[in-house]
C-alpha cells in the first residue's frame, strides 16, 4: 500500500521489479493492507475500507467517512475490524458490510494507529495518543449446551441501533503515542511499540510452548 493511492503485488518466485497487478480504485493514501488466502484488505485516508476477493476478482468497498487508520481480519475470517481518526473503531461483517459494533474511548485524532484482535476473537483492542491499549469486549457471552461459557462473535443487534462494546482494560504503556500493536497468532502475548522501544505483555500465568512448568 503507498500513499499514492495503490495496492501494487508483486510476484516474489519471479523476481521480477514490475508489479503483476496495480489496485488504484482508492482516492487517497492506503493506510493499511492485511492479507488472507485468497483476499486483500485495505484501508485508505479516502475513509473506505475496501476488500478484493482475489479468486471472483470482484472489490467489495464500505465507507466509514473517516480517514482509516487501520485494518484487520477476525480470526475466523467473517469479520473486519477498522479503526479510523474519529477515535472510533468499527466492526463491520465482511460480506454484507453491515455495522456490527463501535468501540469508543481511546484518542485517535493524528497518527496512525493500529488495531487489533486478539488470539481468540474474544477481545478488540487499539493504540491509542494518551499513551495507552485499550481492549474491549468482543463477544457476547451466552450459557453453553454442557454448562461452559461460549462465545459468539455476532453481538446480539437492536434495529437501528449499532452495539457498543463494552471497556474491558486500559493498559498503561508510556507517555507518548502508542502507534503499533501485535497480538501473538495463538498465544496472550502482545508487543506494543512506543517512545523508540517495543515492550511484550503476556498473562502472570504464561508458560512457553514446550516448558512442562
Amino acid at each position: 500500500g503507498s500513499i499514492d493511492s495503490t495496492v501494487r503485488c508483486w510476484d516474489c518466485r519471479s523476481r521480477r521489479p514490475d508489479p503483476i497487478q496495480v489496485l488504484d480504485e482508492a482516492k487517497d493514501g492506503i493506510s493499511s493492507v492485511k492479507l488472507s488466502a485468497h483476499e486483500i484488505l485495505t484501508g485508505s485516508v479516502d475513509g473506505r475500507v475496501r476488500r478484493y476477493d482475489l479468486r471472483t476478482g470482484q472489490l467489495c468497498s464500505d465507507y466509514i467517512g473517516s480517514p482509516i487508520t487501520s485494518v484487520c481480519f477476525s480470526k475466523d475470517g467473517q469479520c473486519v475490524l477498522a479503526a479510523s481518526l474519529d477515535s472510533t473503531l468499527r466492526l463491520l461483517d465482511k460480506d454484507t458490510g453491515e455495522l456490527l459494533g463501535e468501540y469508543t474511548g481511546h484518542r485517535s485524532t493524528t497518527y496512525r494507529l493500529d488495531c487489533v484482535l486478539n488470539e481468540q476473537d474474544t477481545h478488540v483492542g487499539c493504540a491509542s495518543e494518551d499513551g495507552h491499549v485499550y481492549f474491549w469486549d468482543l463477544v457476547e457471552v451466552r450459557e453453553g449446551p454442557r454448562g461452559g461459557v461460549l462465545g459468539t462473535l455476532r453481538p446480539s443487534l437492536t434495529p437501528g441501533v449499532s452495539p457498543q462494546g463494552s471497556l474491558a482494560l486500559s493498559l498503561p504503556v508510556g507517555q507518548g503515542v502508542v502507534q503499533s500493536l501485535a497480538f501473538h497468532p495463538r498465544l496472550p502475548c502482545l508487543l506494543v511499540a512506543t517512545q523508540g522501544q517495543v515492550t511484550l505483555w503476556r498473562e502472570d500465568t504464561f508458560q512457553p510452548e514446550g516448558d512442562p512448568g
